[in-house]
């Protein structure tokens, strides 16, 4: 998961970043983590897809964080926002440009950790999310939703759509399940990543996704099923 903070305030840059290596540590997630001290410096360096989730503190010098924000969503629809403030009526002009929550300063973990719940179920239910695929015809973007299942085949990997097409590509199936898996994928098998949106039923040792039968894994059965449940619980 790509987080990104931008507060002007080193103190609480810190403290946001702590408390998300904290929560991965407790939710075994995979994070990556940038920081910026304002919103001009953030909208300097951004380009849609930068990141998955991004806290904006709403108070800063210069450009603050609803009008950065404002910026953003003109070229991004699909980031999920968090607003950071001292005072939680700054934070409902959020709504106009659909974050998800705002945390309120000062923090506690409990209740950032329930703000990042919600917001990772925002993520993991997103089917209209976009994802880069790097093809051998070139790079695809996709809706997260239209895939049905990603399949390692001939040292390439097969992204297999939901009306039945098939994209080829390069690139590794750890490295697309570290990516995805926020977005409501699980790895089922060495081979196999799955969109847990489109399973239609499964056993200990079959899943069937979109009609088609895939082995479960021995080692992957376990986590499988702990991310079904959570998917379920978030819908």
């Amino acid at each position: 998961m790509r987080i990104v903070i931008v507060d002007d305030e080193a103190s609480t840059r810190a403290m946001l970043r702590s408390y998300c290596e904290q929560y991965a540590e407790e939710n075994t997630l995979a994070m990556n983590i940038r920081e910026y001290e304002s919103g001009d410096d953030l909208l300097i360096h951004w380009h849609r897809g930068d990141a998955d989730l991004l806290f904006l503190d709403v108070e800063m010098p210069g450009t603050d964080g609803l009008e950065t924000a404002r910026r953003i969503r003109r070229t991004d629809e699909t980031v999920t926002m968090l607003f950071v403030t001292n005072m939680a009526q700054y934070a409902i002009n959020g709504y106009e440009v659909n974050a998800v929550d705002y945390v309120l300063k000062p923090l506690s973990y409990y209740d950032f950790a329930l703000k990042f719940t919600k917001a990772a179920r925002a993520m993991q239910g997103r089917a209209d999310a976009i994802v880069s695929i790097d093809s051998v015809n070139g790079l695809r973007n996709a809706p997260i939703g239209e895939i049905s299942y990603i399949e390692v085949f001939d040292h390439y990997l097969l992204f297999h759509m939901t009306d039945g097409g098939r994209i080829r590509a390069r690139g590794s199936i750890t490295r697309q399940t570290r990516e995805l898996h926020d977005y409501g994928f699980s790895r089922i098998h060495k081979s196999f990543l799955v969109n847990l949106r489109h399973v239609d039923s499964l056993t200990a040792t079959v899943l069937i996704c979109s009609g088609a039968e895939l082995p479960i894994g021995r080692a992957f059965k376990s986590p499988l099923m702990q991310d079904y449940l959570k998917f379920l619980g978030g819908r």
